[in-house]
């Protein structure tokens, strides 16, 4: 019996210490994950307000949808939809947000309308920090799918305010739809 619990001392003291050696070897560069492989996090959108647009359907037309704030209010099945009932504004069709804070992010996520009615095919972003000074992230092509789209930046940007610009879209009309809009970071 003396033998039996010596040996289960020694087992013991020797599990111990290897997984001692184990924590102790172990860095944290080994543990901490890389920034870069982190997967893409669409930034708070609380306190968010669109400060301008160009047209908006707020007539009644798409019923208790179809104004700006629906891009940035987490809901695929709410939509902003350029002005139609009882108006007809031409492209280019913009919204403004301004974000309250200066905010660093690596892109936007995108959403269609989901019927995929009216949906945009090329838009432009501008970021600015002031409201006054733009700058064009560029134009993007999107495609017609109720999937979310990534719009990466080719490197991190810090902003306030964007600009998304519709150019065209896929039906040829005069009107354009959107589901969601938001920047992200890891």
């Amino acid at each position: 019996m003396k033998n039996f619990i010596k040996n289960r001392k020694n087992a013991v003291v020797t599990f111990l210490t290897g997984l001692a050696l184990v924590l102790v070897s172990c860095s944290l560069d080994t543990v901490t994950p890389d920034p870069d492989k982190l997967p893409s996090v669409p930034l708070s959108r609380a306190g968010w307000e669109v400060i301008d647009y160009s047209s908006q359907e707020d007539q009644g037309g798409e019923g208790d949808t179809g104004r700006c704030a629906d891009i940035l209010d987490g809901n695929p099945d709410t939509f902003w939809h350029s002005c139609w009932n009882g108006c007809t504004p031409v492209p280019p069709h913009f919204i403004t947000v301004d974000m309250q804070t200066e905010q660093e992010a690596k892109g936007f996520f995108l959403m269609q309308r989901q019927s995929l009615s009216r949906n945009i095919e090329t838009c432009e972003i501008q970021i600015s920090s002031d409201n006054s000074n733009w700058e064009s992230l560029g134009v993007f092509t999107l495609e017609k799918v109720k999937n979310q789209q990534d719009l990466a930046f080719e490197s991190p940007k810090t902003f306030r305010y964007f600009k998304f610009i519709v150019k065209t879209v896929f039906d040829g009309t005069d009107n354009a739809a959107l589901a969601e809009l938001v920047p992200y970071t890891n």
